[in-house]
């Protein structure tokens, strides 16, 4: 235990972080041998974040998230609708199948694959209307049916939206409407800049961040990004 403390603690000196100390034993626990996010039913982001939703989530909400999992598990068992849209075969089949071996009720999965070919040549990873994602498979492909999934929901609809798949910058774009003033916009993996390089400026007038910074994230070594943005017009 005392090499995985050194660890955490080299984590929260690197990025400057205070009070971090609180979520050393669930991280501990998430790096052990059989945990995943599916079987814990637990987000794969930050703690800060995870603890954030779990006291701001009502029995009544409807949330929406790209890139199912572990939080589809978490949502479904706190909120009254919950949207997935996904793009890996078998990581659906999985979260299909424990889904139904757990009757859960309120889920509703859509598996999109990417569509074959480039919308704009060579694509700019942070421009939302390009629908691009920087991973080799998905190169060559665009993501603007994934991403326009959302768009059959009437604007305003949903209290929490999670941004956790493919195509993060026209995801950001395509989820602004469709959020409740009052809800909730989360971005995993914030420090990648490309994701804000075209959508920050978007997000100024109506939405404040209440979270944004480094911290411990179950099921990763080294310390993640989560950010939380409220809709506050």
């Amino acid at each position: 235990m005392f090499g995985l403390f050194k660890l955490y603690r080299a984590e929260a000196k690197k990025y400057g972080l205070q009070n971090t100390t609180k979520y050393f034993f669930r991280w501990k626990k998430s790096l052990e041998p059989g945990a995943s996010s599916v079987k814990d039913e637990q987000p794969w982001i930050t703690f800060k974040a995870i603890d954030f939703l779990n006291n701001n989530l009502k029995s009544s909400d409807k949330v929406f998230e790209y890139g199912g999992g572990g939080s589809t598990l978490f949502f479904a068992k706190r909120v009254a609708e919950i949207i997935t849209v996904e793009h890996n075969e078998e990581w659906f089949k999985i979260l299909s199948d424990t889904i139904a071996q757990k009757n859960i009720k309120g889920w509703k999965g859509n598996f999109v694959l990417p569509e074959k070919g480039d919308l704009h040549t060579p694509p700019d990873f942070a421009n939302p209307e390009h629908y691009s994602a920087d991973d080799v498979p998905s190169y060559g492909f665009n993501y603007k049916a994934y991403v326009s999934v959302i768009d059959q929901y009437p604007n305003n609809y949903f209290d929490c939206i999670i941004i956790d798949g493919r195509s993060r910058p026209a995801c950001i774009k395509h989820s602004m409407p469709k959020l409740k003033v009052g809800g909730f916009l989360v971005l995993d993996n914030s420090d990648r800049k490309y994701y804000l390089t075209q959508t920050e400026s978007l997000l100024a007038n109506d939405y404040q961040k209440i979270i944004g910074d480094q911290g411990p994230s179950p099921y990763a070594q080294v310390f993640t990004h989560t950010t939380i943005w409220k809709k506050v017009k």
